[in-house]
């Protein structure tokens, strides 16, 4: 497993798990559509890391781009 903040661009995978116990970054993320078993494929990584979740593009920060595990 990784830590979404230490992905290359053009990664491709499987949303594990949010790890944190922050509620307010779980709900951000759910919002966002970004779930468990979501695939996952790296769009960017600086100066905000952008991915995609199934058709929507989403922009995080670092702090919440390292609760993000994928496989």
């Amino acid at each position: 497993m990784k830590i979404l903040a230490n992905l290359e661009k053009g990664f491709e995978g499987t949303i594990v798990e949010i790890k944190t116990d922050r509620d307010d970054i779980i709900r951000k993320l759910m919002a966002m559509g970004v779930f468990p078993g979501s695939s996952i494929k790296v769009i960017q990584t600086f100066p905000s890391y952008v991915f995609q979740v199934g058709y929507t593009q989403v922009a995080v920060d670092k702090e919440i781009a390292r609760t993000i595990v994928v496989e």
